[in-house]
C-alpha cells in the first residue's frame, strides 16, 4: 500500500532558525531530548513514510563513514547532521566514536551512524541487497570498544524501536586502591567481582549495600575504568521500566554488558512489601534464567536498606555472585588514609570515606548542639 502525505502538516513547512521560532514549523526533534529524529527528518525531506532497519553493534564510526564515502562517492555535503564531540585531551580533534551522524547516501536513503548502532531509513523501492552490502561493511568496521571513562544511561524515546535509547556520558576516571580505601575483608570480594565482570559468558547478580558515603559509587566508577565492558546505568526514575514488555527486547541487543541499578531498594524489596512483581521478575530473569544464559548480562545493584527487607529470590545461591556490605573504614585504615591525604586530625572511631575525603569541608548537615567526634 502506497501512502502519500499530500495533506500532511509537514508539507510546505519549514524550520526557522531566527529567535522568533515559527510555531507551525515541523518538529523534527525527539520528544525527550534535543536530538534530531532521522525518521521525522526523512518525512520532512521526502513527504512520505519510510522503512527502517536497525543494527545494534559496536562499530568504528570513522572507519565506517570513510568506507561509505568511498563506496558511494560521498562528500561533506552528504552529512545532513553532525553531533561531534572533541577528544578529552585534544580539544581540537573530533572523537568520532563519541559522536553521531546522519548521512544521506542517496535520494530517499539516509543513515544514522553511532558507535553502538546503525539505522537505515529508506523508501519501499530500495533493493534490500544494497543494505546487505553495507551490513558487510559494518561487520568489517567492528572493533573492540574500550569503555574506559564512559558509560551509557537508558532514556525514554518514543521514536525508537522499543521506546528506549541510550545517552552516552564520560565519567571522571577514578583509580582507587582497594587495600587503602576499603576494609581488609573486601579484597577477596573485589577479586570475585572483577573476575565475574571480565568473563564474557557469565551472568548473575552483584549486590553492594551499606550506608551512604562508604564508597559504593566510587567503587563502581573504578570498575568502569578497569573492566572493558559497556556499563549501562538505569536511573532511579526509570526503575519501573524493567516491567515494560519492551525492556527485555531492548536490553537483549546489548549482550555481555553490565547493568547498574543504584539505590534500587524499591525494586528489590520483598514482594509482600508491595513492590512491582513484573519489575522484579524481569530483573531475576536477567540475573539467572534462560534469558540470562543467552545475554550474559551482569547486574550490579546498590542500596542502603536493611538486607532483611530484600526479596529472598534476589539472594538465592547461584544467582548471587557476590554480596558485600560497605561499612565505615576501620580506625587504623581510616587514620592511614587521612594522613596520606594530608589531614592532621586524630581519628578515634571508624569513619566513612566521604568524611575522610571531605574533612576540610564545612559540615552543613550538622545541627546545633551536635558534637563532631574524631576530628
Amino acid at each position: 500500500m502506497n501512502i502519500e502525505l499530500k495533506d500532511n502538516k509537514l508539507k510546505n513547512k519549514y524550520i526557522s532558525m531566527d529567535k522568533e521560532i515559527n510555531t507551525k514549523a515541523t518538529d523534527i526533534f525527539s520528544y525527550f531530548d534535543d536530538d534530531i529524529h532521522p525518521g521525522k527528518l526523512y518525512i520532512q525531506m521526502y513527504n512520505e513514510l519510510y522503512n527502517n532497519y536497525a543494527i545494534y553493534t559496536t562499530v568504528n564510526v570513522e572507519v565506517l563513514t570513510t568506507k561509505l564515502k568511498e563506496l558511494y562517492n560521498l562528500n561533506d555535503d552528504n552529512y545532513i547532521y553532525k553531533e561531534e564531540i572533541s577528544k578529552s585531551k585534544k580539544l581540537d580533534e573530533v572523537d568520532s566514536d563519541a559522536s553521531f551522524y546522519i548521512m544521506k547516501i542517496r535520494e530517499k536513503f539516509i543513515m544514522l551512524i553511532a558507535n553502538y548502532k546503525v539505522i537505515f531509513y529508506y523508501d519501499k523501492n530500495l533493493n534490500f541487497d544494497e543494505i546487505k552490502e553495507i551490513v558487510e561493511i559494518i561487520k568489517s568496521s567492528k572493533k573492540l570498544k574500550k569503555h574506559k571513562s564512559k558509560f551509557y544511561m537508558i532514556s525514554s524515546n518514543n521514536h525508537s524501536e522499543y521506546g528506549f535509547d541510550f545517552k552516552k556520558f564520560k565519567i571522571k576516571k577514578q583509580e582507587i586502591s582497594i587495600e587503602e580505601n576499603y576494609n581488609s575483608d573486601f579484597v577477596e570480594t573485589d577479586n570475585v567481582i572483577k573476575e565475574f565482570l571480565s568473563n564474557g559468558k557469565s551472568n548473575g547478580l552483584v549486590i553492594l549495600h551499606g550506608k551512604y558515603g562508604t564508597g559504593k559509587t566510587s567503587y563502581i566508577r573504578s570498575l568502569m575504568g578497569a573492566i572493558n565492558k559497556r556499563f549501562i546505568f538505569l536511573p532511579l526514575n526509570m526503575m519501573e521500566s524493567i516491567s515494560s514488555p519492551n525492556f527485555l527486547p531492548f536490553i537483549s541487543k546489548y549482550k555481555n554488558s553490565v547493568l547498574v541499578l543504584e539505590d534500587c531498594e524499591t525494586l528489590i524489596k520483598a514482594r509482600n512489601n508491595g513492590n512491582s512483581d513484573n519489575s522484579l521478575v524481569n530483573l531475576l530473569n536477567l540475573g539467572d534464567g534462560l534469558l540470562s544464559d543467552a545475554l550474559s548480562i551482569k547486574l550490579i545493584c546498590t542500596f542502603n536498606a536493611d538486607l532483611k527487607e530484600i526479596d529472598k529470590a534476589i539472594l538465592r545461591k547461584g544467582r548471587l555472585v557476590a554480596r558485600y556490605e560497605f561499612k565505615e573504614l576501620e580506625v587504623d585504615k581510616a587514620q592511614a588514609l587521612s594522613i596520606k591525604l594530608g589531614n592532621t586530625n586524630k581519628l578515634l572511631k571508624p569513619t566513612t570515606l566521604a568524611e575522610i575525603f571531605n574533612s576540610d569541608k564545612n559540615d552543613f548537615g550538622k545541627l546545633n548542639g551536635d558534637k563532631k567526634i574524631g576530628y
